[in-house]
C-alpha cells in the first residue's frame, strides 16, 4: 500500500519505507524510471501521481497504482491518517481523526468499556477495528455485523484489518436492526455499537433496537454506544442524552457518557 508521504519518501531517496500503513518497514528499490515495490514494479511518473493524493492510498499491480476504493451506489475509500487509516463513504468519514487516530480511539473506547474476554457483540463491523481491539483484549467469541459488501471489501485490503479475516471473528452480513433478532438471549458479555450517524441509521438509535440487544445480553453484561456530538453546539441537540433516555426505559442501567471519546457506557 503507498500513500503520497512514502510516494515522496521514494522519489526523494529514502529507500526504507512503510508499505503496509505503518505497521511493518520494507526495502525498496529505485532504478531509472521506476521502482521495485517488493515484487511489484511502478513508474517514478505513477509515484509522482500518488505524492499529490494526501487523500487515498494506492496498491501496486500489472505495473501501474490502484486506488484503494469501491464504487457502488455510494464511494467508499481507505483514507491515510497518522496511525490506522480511515474508512471514507460519500466524503464523510467513519472515524474520529480529529487530535486522534483511528486505532487510538479504537482503544479508548474499549477501554472505557472495560472490555476483557468474553462474548463480544460488535453492531457495525466498518474496517474491523473494535472487532480486532477484542481480540487482542482476550475475547472468546467476537461477532461482528456489517450491512455493505464494500465496506467488507475495503477492509479486505486494509493491511489494518487483516487479523478481522485470519480467523477469530465470525462475520455476518446483513443489517444489525434485523441480525440480533436471530442471536441467542443472554449470549453477549459485551456489546460495541459504532453505528453511522444518526441521519444514516437512525433504526440504530432507537429504543427498539436497545431493547433488541438487550435481550442478547446476559446479566451484568455491559455496552458501548458511540453517539458523537451532532449539532449539540449550534442547534440544542443532546444526542447522548436522547440515547441515555431510550437505554433506560430499554432496561438498562448505570448509564455514563463519556466526553473524551463521545460515548455512552450502560450495564445490564
Amino acid at each position: 500500500m503507498i500513500t503520497a508521504r512514502v510516494a515522496r519518501q521514494i522519489l526523494g531517496g529514502n529507500m526504507r519505507v512503510s508499505l503496509d500503513l505503518g505497521l511493518t518497514v520494507s526495502e525498496v528499490s529505485l532504478k531509472d524510471d521506476s521502482a521495485d515495490l517488493v515484487g511489484h514494479v511502478v513508474t517514478v511518473r505513477d509515484l509522482e501521481k500518488v505524492a499529490e493524493r494526501e487523500d487515498a492510498v494506492f496498491f501496486p499491480g500489472d505495473g501501474s497504482m490502484y486506488q484503494v476504493a469501491v464504487s457502488s451506489t455510494r464511494f467508499y475509500k481507505l483514507v491515510p491518517t497518522d496511525g490506522a487509516p480511515t474508512l471514507e463513504i460519500d466524503g464523510v468519514r467513519m472515524h474520529r481523526t480529529k487530535e486522534t487516530t483511528p486505532d487510538r480511539d479504537t482503544d479508548e473506547k474499549l477501554e472505557a468499556l472495560g472490555l476483557k474476554g468474553g462474548r463480544v457483540l460488535d453492531t457495525c463491523m466498518g474496517l474491523g477495528y473494535t472487532a480486532v481491539g477484542a481480540l487482542s483484549r482476550g475475547a472468546e467469541v467476537v461477532v461482528s455485523v456489517e450491512r455493505e459488501p464494500p465496506v467488507i471489501r475495503v477492509a479486505e485490503m486494509n493491511p489494518w484489518s487483516r487479523r478481522l479475516f485470519e480467523g477469530g471473528v465470525s462475520l455476518i452480513l446483513g443489517d444489525s436492526f434485523q441480525i440480533v433478532d436471530a442471536l441467542p438471549a443472554g449470549f453477549f458479555d459485551w456489546v460495541i455499537h459504532d453505528p453511522p450517524r444518526l441521519t444514516h441509521a437512525g433504526t440504530l438509535y432507537s429504543g427498539e433496537f436497545y431493547r433488541k440487544l438487550h435481550r442478547v445480553m446476559a446479566v451484568g453484561a455491559r455496552l458501548f454506544h458511540y453517539t458523537g456530538e451532532p449539532g449539540s453546539k449550534h442547534r440544542g441537540v443532546d444526542l447522548q442524552r436522547g440515547v441515555q433516555r431510550r437505554l433506560k426505559a430499554a432496561g438498562f442501567r448505570r448509564t455514563l457518557y463519556h466526553p473524551s471519546v463521545m460515548g455512552v457506557t450502560c450495564e445490564k
